[in-house]
């Protein structure tokens, strides 16, 4: 099952995909057309199956996501290309 979110001003929207361990994190984030297809997908950055993007929020053209790992990190909304990875802990 996926958690999705409305881009707006967009029939574009951001799928969530759940973690396996059923705690509500999500394994990747990726930009579906209206059509269903796929425009990106975003890993988190360990790229482990251990990590997991805790919370996904959108701030205008840039998504913010933190991740399991400690990093917040800002994807390009249009290319989902990672725009700056800060360290948290």
């Amino acid at each position: 099952m996926f958690t999705t979110m409305p881009i707006p001003d967009s029939d574009d929207t951001l799928d969530l995909a759940p973690t396996d361990d059923g705690l509500g994190y999500a394994a990747s984030i990726t930009r579906r057309g209206a059509d269903g297809s796929v425009r990106w997908t975003a890993i988190p950055p360990e790229g482990t199956p251990q990590d997991a993007w805790m919370a996904v929020r959108l701030e205008g053209p840039r998504v913010i996501a933190s991740s399991w790992s400690c990093y917040l990190v800002q994807l390009d909304l249009e290319t989902g290309s990672e725009v700056a990875r800060t360290f948290t802990k």
